[in-house]
């Protein structure tokens, strides 16, 4: 199918400088390396919250370990099915090889990414009403090969984490813009709205605790959101994501065997 030619396809050395760093390097948002319609946008979205509705489905069919891996690997595939019935073989797009500098920008992020989330949560909320996170204080449980299993499946899933903001903060863009919103703009409320929604997404995880689910998870995502914004690549958020993680388990897991 031909294109309209348009400021989005062309050379990023010829476009405007906010055009430059937004519209052309943003995938799929403003039409490269392919648009997305209205329909294929519904279907971003619709593919994460199938991809979620099965998260949490699959453990409650399958409660060991077998259906933990199983919804992580649903988790990631139906989004990436999504993504590849809405924009076909152009679904490479969002996944460029990482360079040293994705890498190490995603890990640059890791401080903020925890300092960010830790300062609302003390001068918002206050550390002493906040939830525990039972899947990361049961680490302390497990054998060393059950945390090497752990620590794989995390990773796996934090991936499906990405894509269920990241699509939708996509086809959010999209439509915005279709509609006639800037692309600073249209980036900036999907931005937040997706960060929202990245919390609520959270809420069985931390009791129902509405402002830690959206304000301490949301402050997360924002920091994570805008590296892959920064960087235009989804690993690079990944792994600042993982490395968060990780070092939040780990954390948990020398305090626990330092105790003992």
């Amino acid at each position: 199918m031909q294109r309209t030619p348009s400021a989005s396809t062309s050379p990023p050395h010829l476009l405007p400088h906010s055009q430059s760093l937004i519209e052309f390097g943003l995938p799929f948002s403003f039409g490269n390396p392919v648009p997305l319609s209205t329909r294929s946008s519904v279907m971003l979205w619709a593919a994460s919250a199938i991809a979620f509705a099965l998260l949490l489905a699959v453990p409650r069919w399958l409660p060991d370990q077998w259906g933990g891996a199983l919804a992580a690997l649903l988790f990631v595939g139906v989004q990436w099915a999504g993504l590849r019935w809405a924009v076909g073989p152009a679904w490479v797009a969002l996944f460029r090889r990482p360079r040293w500098r994705d890498v190490a920008l995603g890990l640059a992020a890791v401080p903020l990414v925890i300092g960010l989330p830790a300062l609302v949560a003390a001068y918002g909320l206050g550390m002493s009403h906040l939830s525990a996170n039972a899947s990361i204080d049961a680490v302390a449980d497990l054998s060393p090969a059950q945390l090497v299993g752990r620590f794989a499946l995390v990773a796996v899933q934090l991936l499906g984490e990405e894509l269920v903001t990241i699509l939708p903060l996509l086809a959010t863009v999209a439509l915005l813009h279709r509609a006639g919103m800037p692309a600073r703009w249209a980036v900036a409320l999907a931005w937040m709205v997706t960060a929202l929604v990245f919390g609520a997404l959270h809420l069985p995880t931390y009791q129902w605790h509405l402002g830690q689910a959206l304000l301490v998870l949301g402050a997360a995502r924002l920091a994570l959101t805008a590296v892959f914004i920064y960087t235009r690549n989804l690993w690079a958020s990944t792994i600042a994501h993982i490395a968060n993680d990780w070092t939040i388990m780990a954390f948990v897991l020398a305090s626990t065997r330092t105790i003992a």
